[in-house]
């Protein structure tokens, strides 16, 4: 049966989603069509919690970073009371962006069109030529202020918002991610991580959908990064094995992983996630993890590492990278990855950093092999035939477990259909509003 949107005369709120997205397959079109974008944008995006900073990256009072959430243009700041506040980036006298640079720290946001100011907590603060109002400077102020995220919540230091106020608890949110976020945290002797080293930026000819498929996508490995493979040895594991103890993990919510622990507790070696290096390299690390968990658990951390979660819509804890996108256009997307800092752990922190730039960095071999395969994903997805995307791998292997359902394929599409079931249930909900 076709079912070929007709993308110049079908609404995306008529769009039946409950069709498109079905148990094995979804429809081409969820990819390419930017009516079907602009819908997400409000109702995934503009309607959800998303991340948009870490507590490290703003510590002192004015700091601030400037993100966006869907088409919503956002000013990220710590308030003169140290209180965080997500606002939105543009001066309410006559819309202009408020604030340009990416990044800095500032008592007050000027507007470069008119001049009014306002706080770095949103308060309008001045206008100029303000005889000019029949209102007094008073009731503008009381009227006028910068408009704000309606929730704003903090978990592990990640900063998360939803500009509508309907996302319910953050907690709940993130449901079986908490782990996660719990795993990397631990990593750190000092019980916390540091994202201050800056982000690199990665634009991709992709939707957003496609970048975030791929990030716990156990199946590409051996092919689209064959390269990285053959070059590094020994490699984090074997994936030409098919004794490989890897597990691919719907942890519900559109959340999702890739797990490797049981891998490497078998495997029982320390830092297999991090080339291997031997306790020797980072002395200092392996003392202070001792005095906070003793022996026997800071072993046991050391093998079993960081997680490699995305937790729904846009972040993605890459091990030791953290990593997020910004969804442009239904076919370019924003890829930026930081290195993690562990607190209290300078040597390891210098050590990551360099890892970074191999794997991600601009002549990285991760990044650009996945960004690569992304942008060939867009231009076959344009084909009118075959319609559907397949996402069949894995059925007979999966299992319930208290964590979410759960492939010990790791070439299962387990991951990818629990993200497509989710987006399907908020897309058919908000167009039966």
């Amino acid at each position: 049966m076709t079912i070929r949107l007709e993308q110049d005369r079908l609404a995306a709120d008529a769009v039946d989603y409950e069709e498109l997205i079905q148990r094995d397959r979804v429809h081409g079109s969820l990819y390419t069509d930017a009516d079907i974008f602009q819908k997400e944008m409000r109702d995934i995006y503009e309607s959800q919690w998303v991340f948009v900073a870490h507590e490290s990256e703003i510590p002192e009072a004015g700091d601030y970073v400037r993100r966006r959430i869907g088409g919503q243009p956002l000013i990220v700041a710590r308030g003169k009371d140290l209180k965080v506040r997500v606002m939105l980036n543009r001066c309410t006298h006559r819309g202009n962006m408020l604030c340009q640079s990416d990044a800095g720290n500032a008592t007050l946001f000027r507007c470069s069109f008119h001049g009014w100011t306002f706080s770095n907590d949103g308060r309008l603060q001045g206008v100029s030529f303000r005889g000019g109002y029949e209102q007094s400077l008073g009731e503008l102020r009381s009227e006028l202020g910068l408009a704000e995220a309606a929730q704003v919540g903090t978990y592990g230091g990640f900063i998360f918002a939803n500009l509508t106020g309907d996302a319910g608890d953050l907690e709940d949110y993130l449901g079986n991610a908490k782990d996660a976020i719990d795993r990397l945290v631990r990593m750190s002797p000092a019980g916390g991580i540091d994202l201050s080293a800056g982000w690199m930026k990665h634009d991709n000819n992709a939707n957003w959908k496609v970048v975030n498929e791929v990030q716990v996508d156990g199946y590409h490995p051996l092919f689209v990064h064959e390269s990285l493979y053959k070059a590094i040895k020994p490699a984090k594991v074997d994936y030409s094995s098919d004794e490989l103890r890897v597990a691919v993990r719907d942890l519900g919510g559109g959340h999702s992983e890739v797990d490797y622990t049981a891998e490497y507790q078998a495997q029982d070696r320390e830092f297999i996630w991090f080339s291997g290096i031997p306790r020797s390299r980072v002395p200092n690390y392996i003392e202070a993890m001792e005095a906070l968990h003793g022996p026997e658990k800071t072993h046991d951390i050391l093998v079993e590492g960081p997680p490699h979660t995305f937790i729904w819509p846009n972040l993605f804890l890459a091990e030791m990278q953290v990593m997020y996108i910004e969804p442009l256009s239904v076919e370019q997307t924003i890829q930026y990855t930081a290195p993690i800092k562990l607190l209290g752990a300078e040597e390891m922190s210098a050590r990551i950093i360099r890892q970074t730039e191999g794997a991600m960095g601009p002549a990285g071999f991760l990044i650009a092999d996945d960004a690569e395969m992304g942008e060939r994903n867009q231009v076959g997805l344009h084909a009118q035939e075959p319609e559907w995307v397949l996402f069949a791998r894995g059925f007979d292997t999966e299992k319930i477990e208290p964590r979410g359902i759960t492939s010990y394929d790791r070439t299962s599409e387990t991951s990818q259909r629990g993200m497509w079931q989710h987006y399907r249930t908020l897309m058919t909900e908000t167009s039966n509003d």
